[in-house]
């Protein structure tokens, strides 16, 4: 499947010349307005949290928590239950970021974010980084139920996470960001939801 998709990436990427904007989101002591910076990353970790419970009650699930982790006691998933729920985070982060990036035309912003909408891609940007770097083995962690859901890899779900957010994250901060950008980040983010729902 992979091979597939990588020529049709590249091409996509040779046909798309134009900036999706010049100048990038930056932290600024003078400039940022810290508290909706913060309200804005809070806010995208409890959303990342929301996803996992909405999800998991809608398919008549329990929920609890064990420290940061949510947990499901007693569940015996049916089907790609599993894959839904554990996917359900990113995909909350996800579909919010494309919010932050977008107008309500839903066309990619030609300046950076605000500082509560750039709180939210951080938080986005902080998840994904933490599972890359620390959580991506973690027996309670989304990408070990995706993997067990699908029977592939931890390092292969990571990877799938990963390349939306490194694109996100230049969307955010990069400046001249190429028009491609976008378009093979929402390109990710949308196969992998169309995955966890029709698996």
């Amino acid at each position: 499947m992979t091979r597939i998709f990588q020529p049709l990436l590249l091409f996509i990427a040779l046909l798309q010349p134009f900036n999706a904007h010049s100048e990038g989101w930056e932290f600024d002591f003078e400039r940022t307005k810290f508290g909706d910076f913060a309200l804005g990353l809070a806010g995208g970790i409890l959303a990342h949290e929301a996803g996992h419970y909405v999800v998991a009650t809608s398919k008549g699930y329990k929920v609890g928590r064990d420290g940061l982790s949510i947990t499901y006691p007693g569940a015996k998933f049916a089907g790609t239950d599993q894959l839904k729920i554990a996917s359900a985070g990113f995909q909350t982060q996800w579909l919010l970021a494309e919010l932050i990036f977008r107008n309500g035309s839903g066309k990619q912003l030609k300046s950076a974010p605000d500082d509560f909408g750039a709180g939210i891609v951080c938080a986005h940007l902080a998840i994904t980084a933490a599972y890359a770097i620390y959580l991506k083995d973690h027996q309670l962690g989304d990408v070990v139920g995706m993997s067990e859901a699908t029977g592939l890899s931890n390092n292969q779900i990571m990877l799938a996470l990963a390349v939306p957010g490194a694109l996100d994250a230049w969307r955010l901060f990069g400046n001249d960001v190429p028009e491609w950008v976008p378009e093979l980040s929402v390109l990710g983010k949308g196969l992998g939801i169309a995955w966890a729902w029709t698996y």
